[in-house]
């Protein structure tokens, strides 16, 4: 078996043979458009550029068996996990082996931390604990479709507004996420601004907000394509979710898929999603592994076992 640099050929070849036994394991929205990953990967490699996306494969008697993909998050020394596709065959070794792959390039470019999203119920949890991967938080997708229940209903009386979040908005962001978020997941994320600034997702939102409210920003919001819908993502106080359907509302036109990323500390908003008829689909955990960690300001050192 030979386990190299992914080329526009071995895309090309994954392409026809994804239906033919190669079972993705990654899990998140992402997952969902596995070949146009592939083909930012290939160009990320080939165009002078590039260099955001990270790529091995495995070959087995001129047949592809196995790939793993990461990228950089908001910053180039945090990469996230964002595809990992194994034949059947080929089974848990290999996923280790693409695993060991991956981190190895990753010690070699200086990388951080490093993150994976799994199905809660993935048959591979253990291995990537075995791995090195912490789970620090879980995640929960849900669907409203126009398709099959009424339309949301209008909600008045809101208070504050919605405007485009500036870079000046970051500072104010953080200070809210590290009011809700549990202290497990901001060791993960970042308890500093900066490592909050690095490891946060890239995610081009058609719409990127902030909710002002007396002068004060009471939440943030992301809006994103997402096939035929669209997909939000929400930060605000437990006590004030007054703002969040308005905000979909003013986002979603037509006939469109509503999806909303939760997590588990936002039971708040949760909640909220259930009473007006949205429904849980997807289940994941993420994962980190940290490679690097800070012994001074300007200092790296390797983390040892």
């Amino acid at each position: 078996m030979i386990i190299r640099s992914l080329s526009l050929v071995d895309w090309m070849k994954l392409a026809r043979q994804k239906a033919a036994g190669l079972q993705e394991y990654v899990g998140g929205p992402e997952a969902w458009n596995c070949n146009m990953a592939l083909r930012k990967a290939v160009v990320g490699q080939l165009l002078p550029l590039g260099g955001s996306w990270h790529h091995w494969i495995a070959i087995e008697d001129r047949r592809l068996v196995g790939l793993i993909i990461a990228r950089n998050r908001n910053s180039s020394q945090v990469w996230q996990i964002s595809h990992l596709l194994v034949s059947h065959e080929a089974g848990d070794d290999l996923t280790r082996e693409l695993f060991n792959q991956i981190t190895a390039d990753a010690y070699r470019h200086g990388i951080e931390r490093l993150f994976l999203r799994l199905p809660l119920d993935s048959p591979i949890q253990q291995i990537a604990v075995e791995q090195g991967f912490q789970p620090y938080i879980a995640e929960r997708l849900y669907q409203w479709s126009p398709f099959k229940d009424n339309l949301i209903v209008e909600h008045q009386n809101i208070t504050g507004t919605w405007r485009s979040r500036t870079k000046q908005d970051n500072w104010s962001v953080f200070q809210l996420y590290s009011a809700v978020a549990p202290a497990i997941v901001r060791q993960a994320e970042g308890l500093a601004y900066a490592e909050w600034l690095q490891s946060r997702e890239r995610k081009n939102g058609i719409q990127d907000k902030v909710w002002e409210k007396d002068g004060i920003i009471q939440g943030w919001a992301r809006a994103k394509s997402c096939g035929d819908g669209v997909m939000f993502e929400f930060l605000s106080n437990p006590g004030d979710v007054s703002a969040i359907m308005p905000f979909i509302q003013s986002v979603v036109r037509g006939k469109q898929s509503v999806f909303v990323l939760t997590y588990s500390y936002q039971a708040h908003i949760q909640s909220l999603l259930e009473s007006e008829g949205f429904i849980p689909i997807t289940d994941n955990s993420l994962f980190l592994k940290r490679l690097l960690v800070r012994v001074t300001q300007t200092r790296l050192a390797p983390m040892r076992a």
